[in-house]
């Protein structure tokens, strides 16, 4: 059985954005695109980013680190 959030959790929304900015990131590489479809995602893929770290600043705090 599947359990529904009522709340997004900002810790996942923050690991979704750093997964986007790492596929950006990649982009280059991609022999299958030229250089303005890389560009265009490129930019779609950095405004989701975006997107998604705004969404989870206004869910909730950072995870803090307990000292050592």
């Amino acid at each position: 059985m599947i359990a529904i959030m009522d709340e997004l959790d900002p810790h996942t929304l923050r690991v979704a954005a750093s997964l986007v900015r790492s596929r950006a990131a990649n982009l280059k590489l991609d022999p299958r695109m030229d250089g303005l479809q890389r560009l265009g995602a490129h930019r779609t893929l950095t405004q989701l980013a975006i997107d998604l770290e705004v969404s989870a600043d206004h869910v909730g705090p950072r995870r803090r680190r307990r000292p050592a």
